[in-house]
């Protein structure tokens, strides 16, 4: 797999993309890699980009950095981009905008890995707010989703960090 290092009117650009979580391009001091061509992984290491694009040739390796997020097209042509769990956690301090606040009963269901739907209230509460949001309960970022008209949170938790339910 190859990779790419990101310029910066690139890394920009999808800082704009996730922008409606309240982020700033000058507040990420990451360099941005992409391997595949969906996945974003930021680098904060002291590597030029000549010598990890060196490391690269001579081992290629897809896991430079910390999974950052995605970057892609839909089923409908739209262009769009979602933060990983990881990077809500590393940018916690700068996530001012499209956060939905669940309860623990939801909390449940979502480790579950199902979708979440809202109360009556949340759903008056956050009626404003479409698209990617980030998830949080009580002061824990849990994880990125994408909200329905119907008020349900379409969740983006892997697999592996689900919960298996006891019978």
């Amino acid at each position: 797999m190859k990779i790419q290092i990101i310029d910066k009117t690139k890394k920009k650009k999808f800082i704009e993309e996730v922008s409606y979580l309240g982020l700033d391009a000058k507040n990420i001091p990451y360099l941005f890699i992409r391997t595949g061509q969906e996945t974003v992984r930021a680098y904060s290491g002291s590597l030029t980009n000549e010598e990890i694009m060196k490391i690269w040739s001579l081992f290629p390796i897809e896991g430079v950095g910390l999974y950052f997020g995605k970057e892609f097209v839909d089923k409908h042509g739209n262009k769009e981009a979602r933060l990983s769990l990881d990077a809500l956690h590393v940018l916690k301090d700068q996530i001012k905008g499209n956060i939905i606040e669940i309860n623990n009963e939801q909390e449940k269901n979502w480790f579950l890995g199902r979708n979440v739907e809202l109360t009556i209230e949340q759903k008056e509460k956050y009626k404003n707010i479409h698209g990617f949001v980030a998830v949080k309960s009580e002061e824990d970022f849990l994880g990125t989703a994408k909200i329905s008209g119907e008020g349900i949170l379409m969740s983006f938790l892997p697999k592996e960090r689900w919960v298996r339910e006891n019978n």
